[in-house]
């Protein structure tokens, strides 16, 4: 025991309250500055109130089944929608695997919910924490030694690695709580910081406390799931990063669940925290890079439809020009398809060419490669133009940026 009386100093040295950022390299430095650029394009990105809310809910549940899983549930995504959709009910047997996902998931909504009334000022602290422990524990079968929401009062050791001292446990949460809200403090200094510096602090925040409460282990069991609910919750409440992104972490560690024991382990093994910062900065950056093309997807098909609409102003408004209309909204993107894929792509356009003579169909496929909505790759197979909305595409052939206006129709008459 140290001079001072904490045990945990001499059976815990890599518990030190303190990180250099000097010890991140370029590239990690490079993903974070990404990482926050992303950010505020998602914050910027307009969506239909409808999309929104389903993307959200999507990166949700997926995150809450990660944590969840993490820890070895085996539920799949679809078995969660089905529960959560269809209030399907699984056996008796399986019913804690639906009770461990739907607490995350609970706690999740109470951390939204605190930061829709929140003033901006997110302070961490041992009662938050111990209150959302109790949270993710509620109604679950748990060993003897653990009591959801109060600190444990026995050693523990997890697979190789014993947790901090039962007996220095509070002061090490009151201190990890004193050195996160430091950083946040840091962060939330507006004289001194851009947004961008803001966003790496917080990020810091983030998954130190991530970190360090996993090398704490201050619960008998759900120290895990508790560690990544926090990183969630100090994201959400700094203003930089959108709530749909705030669990993408939990979601990529998952993901690469064996890297994610590795980067902990090597943390205290060696003193590599710079290891894991770096490891979950290029999570991030994946997963955000991710959520961007989900968003574009959906801005671009939006677009294409409003122009196909645009496009048909010219036309009379009759059963033709919708059945047309219908068939290249229905085409799918960058897939030849040949004249009877067409004529079947929906029930609605099978109905609509039953009985109707080839001649027809290939008059409507050449009006519709006339307005250039739609071009004959090969013989007989046709592809949807969507491609015309990449607007700032870079085109490798040309060796330039092709504007795409070169290639238009003239625009219908008014």
């Amino acid at each position: 025991m140290s001079a001072n009386g904490r045990a945990y100093e001499e059976s815990h040295p890599w518990i030190t309250f303190n990180f250099e950022t000097r010890s991140l390299g370029e590239v990690v430095w490079a993903h974070l500055g990404e990482s926050y650029s992303k950010c505020q394009h998602l914050i910027g990105a307009p969506l239909q109130p409808r999309v929104a809310w389903d993307l959200a809910r999507v990166y949700m549940r997926r995150g809450a089944l990660a944590s969840a899983a993490i820890e070895g549930n085996t539920l799949s995504e679809d078995e969660v929608n089905d529960i959560l959709d269809n209030k399907r009910r699984l056996p008796e047997s399986q019913q804690y695997l639906e009770q461990e996902v739907l607490n995350v998931l609970n706690a999740l909504r109470s951390v939204r919910q605190e930061v829709w009334e929140s003033d901006g000022a997110f302070r961490l602290s041992p009662d938050w924490i111990l209150g959302k422990h109790s949270e993710l524990m509620e109604a679950l079968d748990v060993a003897e030694h653990v009591n959801p929401g109060a600190y444990r009062d026995v050693a523990i050791v997890v697979g190789n690695y014993r947790g901090a001292p039962a007996a220095d446990v509070p002061y090490l949460m009151e201190e990890l709580c004193r050195w996160v809200n430091a950083i946040l403090d840091d962060a939330a200094s507006k004289r001194d910081r851009t947004p961008d510096q803001a966003f790496f602090l917080v990020f810091f925040a983030a998954t130190l406390a991530h970190l360090y409460l996993a090398w704490i282990h201050p619960f008998g069991d759900g120290n895990g799931r508790t560690a990544r609910l926090i990183e969630c919750a100090i994201l959400a409440h700094c203003g930089l990063v959108p709530w749909v992104s705030t669990n993408l972490l939990s979601d990529y560690y998952n993901r690469t669940r064996s890297r994610y024991y590795e980067r902990l382990d090597a943390a205290s093994r060696s003193g590599d925290v710079a290891g894991f910062v770096g490891y979950s900065a290029l999570g991030l950056r994946d997963q955000l890079r991710e959520q961007i093309r989900a968003v574009q997807d959906h801005q671009r098909r939006v677009a294409w439809i409003n122009y196909v609409h645009e496009r048909f102003q010219s036309e009379p408004s009759t059963d033709t020009a919708r059945r047309r209309r219908a068939v290249v909204l229905a085409m799918p993107d960058g897939e030849p398809l040949s004249r009877k894929q067409i004529r079947y792509l929906t029930p609605t356009i099978a109905e609509m060419y039953d009985g109707a003579s080839e001649r027809l169909f290939r008059r409507d496929m050449s009006k519709l490669v006339e307005l250039q909505l739609v071009e004959e790759v090969s013989s007989g197979k046709y592809e949807s133009c969507i491609w015309r909305m990449d607007a700032f595409t870079p085109r490798p052939e040309l060796g330039v940026f092709a504007p795409v206006l070169e290639q238009l129709p003239p625009e219908p008459a008014p």
